[in-house]
Order: structure tokens, then sequence, then C-alpha cells
């Protein structure tokens, strides 16, 4: 299977993908039901990552068996999450062989969040220290998370760039950007990125809203802003969430429609599972890439090669 680095450095145009997560087991079917029903290949998508959801270590494994069931029965590059929270070096080995052995190559390596039921570890303490030990193994390209708003539990305001640095300078081959929902904080990111010499692929990540409860728990999570156009759109459908739902995914659709004018790298859409984000957002994304190759408003150049 195709690592994603090398997706990146060859397609032409932006780089398509989404995320989802394990979902309760008796809510698999549901997910494959609409992975079938998208068809990501014909959709033009280029990777699915699949993280974890609630359930704390045991999660690793369900990340697995359906990252291990798209890959093989999608044929698509599978982006494995692993974290280093409560992470061990001999763990960390068994989990590696085990992904090896189902012929995914792609990680997603991050710190995780800390909480009651996960205190850390000294192994892994931060995401670089995990990109380091899985790099060293020489099979995986790995990728690493980004934050154009800055880290949520530092106060600080701003892209890390030490950060950065330290997770390229460990093995990392592509960035994948948390949610933001003005796309001039991504901007701003790139153009830090590049006077400081940063080149890597950057996907820019996407979440659309679909209920004021998700939005609250969004920027609780991310600490992302809301800009006033959103503001205004929150507001408006607060109490219709049929029309909630579609206009926050109008208006995550002219976000992404924006950033590929713009020549980003990658589109990321974090999809929470829901079917009618990948079915009706999905396609539309791919479209508008195809619309602009064939009409000739210049896809993206290959600036990593």
């Amino acid at each position: 299977m195709t690592k994603i680095d090398t997706i990146y450095h060859t397609k032409t145009g932006p780089v398509l993908s989404f995320e989802i997560y394990p979902p309760h087991p008796t809510r698999r079917r549901a997910l494959y039901a609409a992975l079938a029903d998208l068809e990501p290949k014909k959709a033009g998508v280029d990777f699915i990552s699949v993280t974890y959801g609630a359930g704390g270590q045991n999660n690793q494994l369900q990340t697995h068996d359906i990252a291990e069931t798209i890959q093989t029965d999608w044929g698509i590059p599978v982006l494995h999450h692993l974290t280093g929270i409560n992470q061990t070096p001999n763990r960390l080995q068994q989990l590696l062989e085990k992904i090896s052995t189902t012929g995914i190559e792609n990680i997603l390596a991050v710190r995780g969040d800390v909480s009651g039921l996960s205190q850390g570890t000294h192994d892994f303490p931060l995401a670089k220290d995990l990109i380091q030990a899985i790099s060293k193994t020489q099979q995986f390209c790995v990728g690493a998370a980004i934050y154009p708003e800055g880290h949520v539990d530092n106060p600080a305001t701003g892209i890390n760039i030490a950060g950065v640095k330290s997770k390229m300078h460990a093995g990392t081959k592509f960035l994948i950007s948390q949610l933001f929902f003005d796309n001039q904080a991504f901007y701003r990111m790139q153009e830090t990125l590049s006077s400081q010499g940063i080149h890597l692929p950057v996907s820019a990540g996407i979440a659309p809203i679909i209920s004021p409860q998700h939005v609250e728990k969004l920027t609780y999570m991310t600490g992302s802003s809301l800009p006033a156009q959103l503001t205004k759109l929150i507001h408006k459908y607060q109490h219709d969430p049929a029309g909630f739902r579609q206009a926050g995914m109008a208006y995550a659709l002219k976000q992404v429609y924006d950033l590929i004018d713009h020549g980003v790298d990658g589109i990321h859409i974090y999809a929470m599972n829901q079917q009618d984000v990948l079915t009706t957002m999905i396609p539309k994304i791919n479209q508008y890439i195809q619309n602009k190759k064939t009409d000739g408003r210049s896809p993206k150049e290959n600036k990593h090669a």
C-alpha cells in the first residue's frame, strides 16, 4: 500500500482525506455501510485516518481492527493513530509489529490527551519522542499534528515552531492541522512555517459543525476561535437542528473551496463518523478539485518534490 508522503509528493492537486473513530461495536456495521455508500476511491479520497475513540488503552485494538478492514476491503491507504499516553517501549514494539503484518504503512503519532485514566508515562512524554521511536524502524511513514492557533494546553497563542521543528527532526513526513474555523489562521501558519524553513506537506483540518452542542464541545477541546460569520450562523439556526446541520456543512465547504483556491497541500475532514458529512461533503470537494483541473485554474504544483 502507498505511503502517504509519496501521495503528497506525486499528486497534482490537494490530497483529500478524512478522519473517523472506532464506534461502539453495535455501530461498526453502520460505519462500514457509510463507507460502502461513499466508495472512497471513486470519491477521490487518498487516505482515511482512524483515530482512538473513548475507551483508553483497549481502543488501540479497535483502531487496528477497523484500519485493517478499511485498507483491505476498500483498497485505500489508512493512517493508523498511535498515542504516547500510557505507552511503553515494549508495548509500542508489539503494536508496530501487529500494524506492519497487516500491511499498514502510515501512522499518525500524537501525545494523546492526559486524563484521570491516562496519567502518561516517562517513555514518550511528547509526540516527538513517539515519532522518533516509530521512525527508527524505517517501516512507516509518520505524520504529526500541528496547531494553527496554538495547542489548547499551552497558554501562549500561535504556532509552536520549536515543537514543529522537533517533530520534523524526529522523522515526521507530513502534518495534519487541528481544526480551525477561520482560514486566515491557517494562512498565517503557512507563512510562519515557510519563513522558518519548514516545508513539510500540511493538510488543513476542517470540521463541519452539526449542532450547537457540537460547537461547544469542539471549541472547548481545541480552543479554536469562532469568526463573526460563524457566530451569526450559530445564533440563526440554534433552534433549527436540520437547518443548523446544513448550514454548518455549507460553511465548512466554503472554507474548503477557499483553501483549495489558495493551493493547500491537502484537505482533511474531521467527519465524526457522520454519514451525511461523508456522502455530502467528500464528493463535492472532489468535484471542486476536478473542476479546477479541467478549467485550467492551476491546480497545486508539486512544491515538495
